[in-house]
């Protein structure tokens, strides 16, 4: 069977038993390479996340193993350990921890020989005190093992296991942490992926963990129209997937935003529709009119902006964009330094950092671009513009720019709107 129906075919088992997990990995690119020895989750195009199987390693698995494979590679994704490695110095440990979090969710006859569970650290109790609570997060595990390092034991390994209860390891071969952190491991191994997101600028990893998140959400929607609880998933997962859901949300609903703002359009497109057919020639799909808000988006980039305040635009950027605008930003402080369309990805590079003058983005709009609206993303600290605008103004506030209180905020022309911190 060719892998990717093979694969196909392993999907539609997690459809029927896990909706959530099947409805996931139908919507997750997948490739067929040989980069990796196993299976892995890697970055595409530095934006999207994708599945990467090697033909040989996933012939030699049983259908369960590939089952708890594909879970296994999916709660990573889930609960967004590839993004979250880049804040532990310890990368190897953080993998041992990250899986001691994800296998907990998969049957253990779904596990592959190798596979790191709580119960075979059961030893850490009677040789340093420590013990690993079931339902954690990747972070708590880090920072207990982390602990080892830094705790005197109390005893020697082998007359730690020694006191163990038969149901204090469950069975399972108790394993050590300093090996695992020298040696190689074919479970950890399938991680080697992951340093690429540490090297993505704020921006791409932005873009990168959105497009994650509306996997996700676009994923939760679907299972939760028809089953309760995320389709019967754990209420630890279930709660990280809620908490994913509510921090995903942009400051603003910009469809609304910009229907009720640039309410003109200088540009259109034709889309198909099976909605509504054709009146002229009678056939299905039909075609309709598409209006596209011509949008200028002003960058303040004076010295007064922070780099945070800085991410937290082009994130507002990245979800006006995914309305289908076009978009021409100009980066400005007292003047404007550098011009070009908006695609979906932020520059590697501003441009400005000195004073701060509001006039030089109207002027461009009025003499050159001629937007249906300006949106300008400021803190807000610089005299009132003197050019009058020929289109409407909407002032987007960083979060600690200008508050409501200020004369200046009034003062301003056109709809003044503040940012919630990121």
């Amino acid at each position: 069977m060719n892998p990717i129906d093979s694969i196909s075919k392993t999907s539609i088992k997690l459809l029927l038993s896990e909706p959530f997990y099947g409805h996931f990995m139908m919507g997750l690119p997948k490739e067929i390479s040989s980069q990796t020895d196993t299976a892995a989750v890697a970055l595409m195009n530095r934006q999207t996340i994708k599945l990467i199987v090697n033909e040989a390693f996933w012939n030699t698995l049983n259908d369960d193993h590939r089952y708890g494979l594909i879970k296994h590679e999916m709660l990573h994704i889930v609960l967004k350990h590839l993004f979250i490695l880049k804040n532990y110095p310890n990368k190897k440990l953080f993998n041992i921890a990250a899986d001691l979090v994800v296998n907990q969710y998969i049957e253990r006859k779904q596990l592959p020989e190798g596979a790191l569970l709580l119960a075979q650290f059961a030893y850490l109790k009677p040789m340093y005190n420590i013990v690993l609570e079931k339902d954690k997060d990747a972070g708590y595990y880090y920072r207990k093992l982390d602990l080892i390092f830094k705790t005197r034991p109390k005893m020697d390994f082998d007359n730690a296991v020694k006191n163990l209860n038969p149901g204090d390891t469950e069975g399972e071969p108790q394993v050590q942490i300093s090996p695992l952190l020298e040696e190689e491991n074919s479970e950890l191994d399938r991680h080697k992926f992951w340093g690429v997101f540490e090297g993505l600028s704020e921006g791409e990893r932005k873009i990168a963990e959105y497009q994650a998140n509306r996997m996700i959400k676009q994923t939760a929607d679907r299972v939760k129209h028809k089953y309760k609880n995320f389709g019967n998933l754990p209420a630890g997962l279930a709660e990280a997937l809620a908490k994913i859901l509510e921090d995903m949300k942009p400051n603003f609903n910009w469809r609304r935003v910009l229907r009720l703002f640039a309410t003109s359009s200088n540009s259109s497109y034709i889309k198909n529709t099976i909605r509504r057919p054709s009146k002229r020639y009678g056939t299905v799909p039909g075609i309709k009119v598409k209006r596209r808000n011509r949008l200028l988006l002003a960058i303040d980039t004076s010295g007064s902006i922070q780099q945070k305040e800085l991410l937290e635009f082009f994130s507002e950027i990245y979800f006006i964009w995914r309305q289908g605008s076009d978009i021409r930003v100009v980066e400005c402080d007292t003047v404007i330094h550098k011009e070009y369309d908006y695609k979906g990805v932020p520059p590697e590079k501003i441009h400005g950092r000195g004073g701060t003058a509001f006039d030089a983005p109207i002027l461009y709009g009025n003499e050159k671009y001629h937007p249906d609206a300006l949106i300008y993303f400021t803190d807000g600290y610089a005299p009132v513009p003197k050019t009058p605008a020929r289109f409407p103004i909407l002032w987007l506030i960083s979060s600690n720019g200008l508050k409501e209180e200020n004369k200046e905020w009034n003062d301003l022309p056109g709809k003044v709107l503040k940012m919630k911190p990121s």
